[in-house]
């Protein structure tokens, strides 16, 4: 799965962003030229048209209009001029020049047009001077000359591609014919620009030619409206070889005046820049390319590792291995699915480990019931077992009385069938004993009593007044006050149960010793009678139910087998031990009592 994931991550990110490197190279080679175009005479509209307002309105001084021009030079890379009626451009410092000819007529030569064309040097040249001599020739408009041809005596100046027609600004209605003449006189008014005067550029010439060009058109402006203007006509310069969009605004000022906004903006730097991105484009997608490969398969590793990291995990859990956790601390969806998984594991452990106790409970409920069962079984086969031969002895006697077979034994007869009804009694109520004490039922009265007192009370009741007084000894190495926790009457039955368990089964004649030994927070109650010792195989078995080592002695020695099953079962309550040990010549049963701390 990690392979599979990493690569499918690793070629549909390479993939896409590949196309979207393509799409975006390859719509800058096709759609980059022409938006860059559509874009750019769409800002020069705008500002030409903010500009010709503001002129019309007449909200420029002379430096204002210089500044509004340098501002779109600089800013947008496009040259703008005004012609006025005449075709003279119109300028922040007229340069001109009057001439007094020798019919003694005055003329005004302009030379805006002039200076603001790669011609300038050539008009420089001819040192022109006040009261110099001039020849010129051109059109006069009105009362401006205008110059194609001019002589002094430093050279001669010619326009290179005289028009054949002279320049017209004004619509068809207004045309004035213009004459080609020819003035000679003397200088006798002259303005020409010092350093820094004069602006010339590669531009400003090529929108010179492009209103020499536009003029031959004759176009007509009454054929629009205010909402066609600026017109924009696509000029090519053949000088230097550049491609230029020319803009054509014209305007009528505040007191009436024909006017003509003219701008100009290259695109050769598009044409430029396109040229160069052809060749940079190869390197650039070779860059890219590689660059997508390194991103991409590190993005890939990023994303699939928390998943694969959450795959392991998972596998874990179905293994119910809970041990495994997903460290992802992202606020994203991914960390929230992780967390979500350690609350599931989190979850099922604590549920697989209830189930579990909850199962270890049940089966040890169910081994619980077996065991009731079995005790149940054994409870009842003895019982069977015990009553069954009392109950016949009882029978047969009772027959013979019926039956009157020797009348001289019926007293015999009697005291028999009264020794085994006390004997089917005591069996019976040793039975209910048993029963109360091991259903779970029965809760101990515990309180501290003195167990030197106990014990002293016990051998007065069994041996007071017997012929077996002598045949108990009490040996005790702790304090006569000392106190012990329990239930004092449950206590003694437990001791009478086992010094008479002794005495049956002791030697006759032989002294059942009793001795208390301090042990810190407890104390041991130790019985010890001589007799033979109980069998490995069996000391074990003494403490279940009708268990008897010698059946041949239990229907006049023994008890009702039920003691020491009574005896475990009491101390199992106070969480006491009782044990039995095989001694060189005799038996010891050992049991400890939790002393009473005040």
């Amino acid at each position: 799965m990690k392979k599979s994931i990493v690569r499918k991550l690793f070629l549909s990110i390479t993939l896409l962003l590949v196309i979207f490197l393509l799409i975006v190279f390859v719509g800058q080679s096709i759609f980059m030229q022409s938006f860059y175009t559509n874009k750019k005479v769409n800002i020069v509209t705008d500002e030409l048209t903010q500009f010709a307002k503001g002129y019309k309105a007449g909200k420029f001084n002379k430096n204002q209009f210089q500044k509004e021009l340098q501002k779109l030079y600089s800013k947008y890379n496009t040259t703008l001029a005004v012609l006025d009626r005449r075709g003279v451009l119109k300028a922040e410092n007229n340069f001109d020049l009057t001439v007094l000819t020798n019919e003694g007529k005055k003329v005004y030569v302009p030379l805006n047009n002039l200076l603001y064309s790669d011609q300038i040097d050539s008009i420089l040249r001819l040192n022109i001077k006040e009261n110099s001599r001039i020849t010129i020739r051109g059109y006069i408009q009105d009362d401006y000359f205008i110059p194609l041809y001019i002589k002094t005596n430093m050279g001669v100046w010619q326009e290179e591609n005289q028009p054949s027609n002279p320049v017209q600004l004004s619509t068809k209605n207004s045309i004035q014919e213009m004459v080609n003449i020819e003035i000679k006189g003397k200088v006798i008014n002259l303005h020409l620009p010092i350093a820094n005067q004069y602006t010339y550029s590669a531009q400003l010439n090529s929108l010179m030619g492009a209103i020499t060009d536009w003029t031959k058109s004759n176009e007509d402006f009454s054929e629009y409206t205010e909402a066609d203007f600026p017109l924009i006509y696509r000029y090519f310069d053949r000088a230097n070889g550049l491609e230029n969009k020319v803009f054509i605004y014209p305007i009528s000022t505040n007191d009436g005046s024909k006017e003509v906004i003219f701008a100009i903006t290259s695109l050769q730097p598009v044409n430029e820049a396109m040229f160069v991105l052809k060749d940079f484009y190869i390197y650039a997608f070779i860059i890219a390319l590689l660059l997508i490969v390194i991103v991409s398969f590190y993005y890939s590793k990023m994303i699939s590792k928390p998943l694969l990291k959450m795959n392991a995990v998972t596998n874990q859990l179905a293994k119910l291995n809970f041990n495994e956790k997903i460290d992802i601390q992202s606020d994203d969806e991914i960390g929230q699915l992780s967390n979500s998984i350690n609350s599931l594991s989190e979850n099922l452990a604590s549920t697989i480990e209830n189930l579990q106790q909850v199962n270890s409970k049940l089966l040890k409920d169910i081994e619980k019931e077996k065991q009731l069962e079995q005790i149940r079984k054994e409870f009842i086969s003895g019982v069977s077992h015990e009553l069954k031969t009392p109950l016949s002895i009882v029978q047969s006697y009772a027959e013979g009385l019926k039956d009157g077979l020797n009348i001289e034994k019926n007293g015999y007869y009697a005291d028999v069938i009264l020794e085994e009804v006390d004997r089917m009694n005591g069996l019976v109520v040793d039975m209910l004993e048993l029963s109360k004490l091991q259903s779970g039922t029965y809760t101990l009265r515990s309180e501290p009593f003195l167990i030197v007192e106990c014990i002293d009370h016990v051998m007065i009741r069994m041996f007071e007044n017997s012929s077996n007084n002598n045949r108990c000894k009490l040996n005790f190495n702790l304090d006569e006050d000392t106190l012990v926790i329990g239930e004092k009457r449950k206590i003694e039955q437990v001791i009478i149960n086992i010094l008479s368990n002794a005495i049956h089964y002791g030697n006759p004649g032989s002294v059942v010793k009793i001795s208390l030994l301090d042990k810190g927070d407890h104390v041991n109650i130790a019985i010890f009678n001589e007799g033979n010792p109980i069998p490995d195989d069996k000391i074990d078995k003494i403490w279940n139910r009708f268990y008897r080592i010698d059946e041949s002695r239990n229907r006049q020695n023994g008890g009702t087998g039920l003691g020491l099953s009574i005896v475990k079962t009491i101390l199992d309550l106070h969480h006491s031990t009782i044990k039995v040990h095989n001694k060189e010549d005799g038996v010891e049963f050992i049991f400890n009592l939790k002393k009473y701390l005040k």
